[in-house]
């Protein structure tokens, strides 16, 4: 297939790599002319997987039209705030018979709309797929295992984007709940920084596994009243990925939550990783969510207010242990 990769960071690297492994003829946009000067010149990124050396037939362009005027497939790989933006200079180029794959993670903060919602609006009726699961660029781009889901309301266009991907390193499952795995890779990225808080105070394991377990539960509990299946959020694009997320030094929004929990401000520690923390923000729109839908998630409301009001961390932790005594599970929950 002719693929286009449009986002030049990490994880779209790592994709591109994957598409280019599986024999298609892949072209990536890159906004940044000196980064696409210095890639092509030196073979490698001067920013991002410093040490992967760029396959000589992934080509690089730095018009979004040449980029993607002849593309079967579109893989989006921006920032998930960023996306609405991206998509509405697309538009005058992209037509119903390519398949916009989204791999970026998040809920927009001003909209509160995930990326297939984004999608809907700016490009009605838009064939659409989500690629998420437990996948670190890192280990991508060096051909380590990984599984992720293809998720489509189409199940055909979920097993063409499968097919596009899947090959023995990189294992594809089809996927139905395009909300849930959507919903499920953005909550996870605030229950990391939540994880990484605690390592930047010196908490244990004990602690940080409490944390994510209950952290769980709060993604259960404002899944399942947004409407999502809830089974989605015990396979690879929910607990899958939340583990992942939530305990690698490969996960930007882990590391984060490190130098939060160690003092840094969200200025300093976004300067310090170099990449977007798309857990800060969707820590607002978690948030904002958790009141509209009427859902307790107090370890999103203590992470909000270290992140937006200037809480104290150490606090901010001290408190969530200290409330009162409760059952560990007031509602159960239908898998």
């Amino acid at each position: 297939m002719n693929i286009s990769v449009v986002g030049g960071g990490s994880w779209g690297i790592s994709l591109a790599n994957v598409l280019v492994d599986n024999g298609h003829n892949v072209t990536m946009y890159l906004r940044d002319k000196e980064q696409c000067e210095y890639i092509q010149k030196e073979g490698h990124s001067p920013k991002y997987l410093k040490d992967f050396v760029f396959p000589q037939t992934l080509q690089l362009k730095t018009s979004l039209e040449d980029a993607i005027v002849n593309a079967e497939m579109i893989l989006m790989v921006v920032p998930l705030q960023q996306l609405q933006d991206v998509l509405q200079k697309m538009t005058p180029f992209v037509t119903k018979k390519m398949i916009l794959v989204n791999a970026s993670k998040g809920i927009h903060f001003k909209t509160l709309k995930t990326a297939s919602e984004l999608v809907e609006d700016i490009l009605p009726g838009q064939p659409y797929a989500v690629l998420s699961g437990p996948s670190h660029a890192e280990e991508v781009s060096k051909r380590l295992l990984t599984s992720v889901v293809s998720c489509s309301s189409d199940v055909e266009i979920a097993k063409v984007v499968q097919d596009a991907f899947m090959n023995d390193y990189f294992r594809v499952y089809v996927h139905t709940d395009v909300r849930g795995v959507e919903i499920a890779g953005a909550l996870k990225n605030v229950v990391a920084i939540a994880s990484g808080l605690l390592s930047g105070l010196e908490q244990g394991d004990n602690a940080r596994a409490a944390l994510i377990s209950r952290g769980l539960f709060e993604i259960f509990k404002l899944a399942k009243k947004m409407g999502c299946d809830m089974q989605t959020f015990m396979g690879l694009a929910g607990v899958g990925d939340l583990i992942v997320t939530a305990t690698s030094v490969h996960s930007r929004n882990y590391r984060a939550g490190i130098l939060l929990g160690k003092g840094c401000s969200v200025e300093e520690l976004e300067k310090e990783i170099g990449m977007v923390v798309e857990g800060i923000m969707t820590t607002q729109s978690a948030h904002t969510l958790a009141k509209m839908h009427g859902v307790e998630m107090p370890i999103t409301n203590a992470l909000y207010a270290v992140l937006f009001e200037g809480k104290n961390p150490e606090k901010a932790v001290m408190e969530l242990m200290k409330r009162s005594k409760k059952h560990e599970f007031l509602e159960k929950m239908e898998l």
